[in-house]
């Protein structure tokens, strides 16, 4: 029985989140030391594209014909940040740093399987990308933020998020006054990602701030991005989208909403897929929705699938198109938290 099945119905507070993310971090720990090795299938859209579904139903079969069930760990995630090498499999024996094999076809991954999986041999023809890798040494010096947990988790798991203390943001923020939690994030230097860098703290004060008539504010993931060959947003969405959900909840601290919306464009069946998944587990479990982890702060999170318009990426003209009205940009002022 899983550690959702025992919680199964049962709504965290925050001593039992606490408690619970200690227990799975000890499972994660054991279960790494009883595997000899454990392969990770990327499995974002970038790689469904370029054949990661038979990859990964070629690994299961591998490890079935092989009868290696109780010694290799079999895992699933989403990209791993090397969108133009896919299909890739990470494969990790104990003590040992990870090894990425890219590029890969049936036949590559017989020969990852029976030479580095079952036997520890690395199989140095196909080019893994390791710690003396060309490409390894490219990324060397860059700290992933936002990505901090690509390729490391199944988006489909909220026990692989909570693992790696997920929703701990939100706990800390629960304990904080609104003008704390702005003040931090103004002190953090975070900006939009778009081109305009705006600065995130200054953007939620000036939510904070606004007057509602109706006394309802609204918290908005632009999850639309319709550049060509751009895609932080799905990426993020597919291979984490808990770490979205935990970001609106404390944005929804900061300013006094209690009432979200995640616009993904349609194009992206997979994050939209990846995200109903995560509401519904985080929901299950007292993450969002009423009365959250027990602290009487209420906020849910409604999807709205966005019809691939590009000028609905600009924010007045996503929330016209959220109003149920045509996407067009209106002239700013008045900006869109007023």
């Amino acid at each position: 029985m899983t550690y959702l099945e025992r919680l199964s119905g049962q709504k965290l507070n925050i001593g039992t989140l606490q408690s619970f993310t200690k227990d799975l971090k000890e499972a994660a720990l054991q279960s790494a030391k009883k595997f000899k090795s454990s392969v990770t299938v990327h499995l974002g859209t970038c790689g469904i594209a370029s054949g990661a579904d038979a990859i990964r139903n070629e690994m299961l079969e591998l490890i079935e014909k092989y009868g290696a069930g109780d010694d290799v760990g079999y895992y699933e995630s989403g990209c791993a940040g090397f969108c133009s090498r896919e299909p890739m499999v990470t494969v990790q024996q104990n003590g040992k740093d990870p090894v990425i094999y890219h590029s890969l076809d049936v036949e590559k991954l017989g020969k990852v399987f029976g030479r580095h999986i079952i036997k520890g041999e690395i199989v140095k023809e196909l080019e893994p990308i390791t710690r003396e890798s060309e490409l390894f040494a490219f990324y060397r010096y860059q700290i992933p933020r936002v990505m901090h947990n690509r390729g490391k988790i199944d988006p489909f798991r909220i026990e692989d998020y909570l693992k790696n203390d997920g929703y701990h943001g939100l706990i800390n923020a629960l304990n904080m006054e609104s003008d704390m939690i702005i003040r931090a994030i103004c002190d953090s230097g975070l900006r939009g990602r778009g081109g305009a860098g705006f600065p995130a703290g200054r953007k939620w004060q000036l939510c904070k701030d606004a007057k509602s008539q109706s006394g309802i504010k609204y918290i908005i993931c632009n999850g639309d991005e319709g550049d060509p060959g751009a895609f932080m947003d799905r990426n993020l969405l597919e291979s984490d989208p808990h770490s979205v959900i935990e970001g609106m909840l404390i944005a929804a601290l900061a300013i006094g909403s209690s009432k979200g919306y995640m616009y993904i464009r349609a194009e992206y069946p997979l994050a939209i897929k990846t995200v109903l998944n995560a509401l519904e587990q985080a929901r299950a479990h007292g993450l969002v929705g009423e009365n959250i982890l027990g602290t009487g702060f209420d906020f849910d999170i409604e999807i709205y699938q966005g019809a691939g318009a590009f000028v609905c990426g600009e924010e007045t003209a996503l929330i016209q198109s959220i109003e149920g009205k045509r996407g067009m940009p209106r002239p700013k002022p008045p900006f869109p938290a007023n």
